[in-house]
């Protein structure tokens, strides 16, 4: 009965070994996986100006990691499989926001939802100690990033407000554009806003899922809602 009993026990050892060694080994082959592996920074291509050197400081500690050409790539994200989801959160994070190719897609209504969305998210401000941003940090990365949109557009100086029918058209023009690819963007036509608060509010929407919405069209926008 001894020995009978033994070699259940000597094969789950052996099982054992083997699943170890075989674990062993995978690792080592996820290695050589080219995705993630590229970990030098392109050039700027058209940074951001920012006109508050203490929000550019927050901006960079806090959103560039992910949202510009500037990425700290420490060691843990240069081993598989963290390099794969290091390098998918952060390509994805570029496509939608990204300081270092400034295409004027952020809003300030637009940062504030990010910011009230909990960006940084959880997931980097474990990891990175120090990144999480204060009720302070934020009021002053929102006000200089506000203050740097009036310096980017020339002072400010508002653009000719557009005719009701051309306002129009161009709206349309945007939903098809921006939305038509998630959703109907009939339903998008139809809404209309009681305020241009509750027209931001919706626009806030689209950018949080990934639409690219500059600071003038969000305009055309907010006027074709409240029309």
């Amino acid at each position: 009965m001894t020995k009978t009993g033994a070699r259940p026990q000597r094969s789950r050892k052996k099982i054992a070994l083997w699943t170890v060694l075989g674990l062993i080994a995978l690792f080592v082959v996820i290695q050589f996986v080219p995705y993630g592996r590229d970990h030098s920074n392109a050039p700027a291509t058209n940074p951001f100006q920012w006109s508050s050197p203490t929000a550019e400081a927050i901006a960079k500690a806090s959103c560039y990691d992910c949202h510009s050409n500037e990425t700290k790539w420490w060691w843990a994200v240069k081993i598989a499989p963290f390099s794969w989801l290091a390098q998918h959160d952060i390509t994805r994070a570029q496509a939608r926001l990204n300081f270092s190719a400034w295409t004027g897609a952020l809003t300030s209504p637009g940062l504030q939802h990010a910011i009230n969305s909990n960006m940084p998210p959880l997931k980097f401000t474990l990891i990175h100690t120090g990144t999480k941003l204060n009720d302070a940090e934020k009021q002053t990365l929102l006000r200089g990033f506000q203050a740097s949109l009036v310096d980017n557009n020339g002072g400010g100086t508002p653009a000719p407000a557009p005719s009701a029918a051309s306002s129009g058209s161009d709206a349309t023009a945007i939903i098809n554009a921006r939305c038509g690819s998630c959703h109907s963007a009939d339903a998008v036509l139809q809404f209309h806003a009681s305020s241009a608060a509750q027209a931001r509010a919706v626009i806030d929407q689209m950018v949080q899922q990934g639409a690219t919405v500059s600071a003038a069209e969000e305009q055309t926008l907010i006027d074709y809602y409240t029309r």
